[in-house]
């Protein structure tokens, strides 16, 4: 299996984790990335910042526009402090997902040993998420 095909998976399970939940608004977005292509992916050292093309037929988010939410970490072979990621909404639709490293390790080159969790622990808190998102 390719580098990249790797790091494609391992993507795409940081996002299924990021919008895993009953709620409305994770429901769209989960929608909106079964219709999305990668329109560019940069890894800046301690990161990767993946942007996101969302065709116009896929349905907009209504309530929240623009907002960002992370409650998604990690811990992965070669980063000591662990890793986190962001995922950035503009105008309704899903725009970027930043990933980064705690501390001052660099992105591993190849990501073989990984386990994602909440910030909240095994089992995510969707009321927090809901009342940073300010719906609470």
């Amino acid at each position: 299996m390719k580098v990249q095909s790797k790091f494609e998976e391992f993507e795409r399970k940081v996002i299924e984790k990021l919008l895993n939940g009953e709620d409305n608004i994770l429901k769209t977005l989960r929608n909106q990335y079964r219709k999305a292509n990668i329109k560019n992916r940069e890894f800046s050292g301690s990161g990767f910042f993946t942007t996101f093309d969302v065709p116009d037929d896929a349905t907009r988010l209504e309530i929240l526009k623009s907002f960002h939410f992370g409650d998604v970490l990690g811990q992965c072979d070669g980063v000591k402090d662990g890793i986190g990621f962001v995922l950035f909404i503009k105008n309704g639709a899903m725009n970027c997902l930043e990933g980064y490293t705690y501390g001052d390790d660099k992105w591993p080159e190849t990501l073989e040993n990984y386990q994602l969790s909440y910030s909240s622990g095994a089992k995510r808190d969707l009321d927090k998420l809901r009342e940073k998102w300010g719906l609470v």
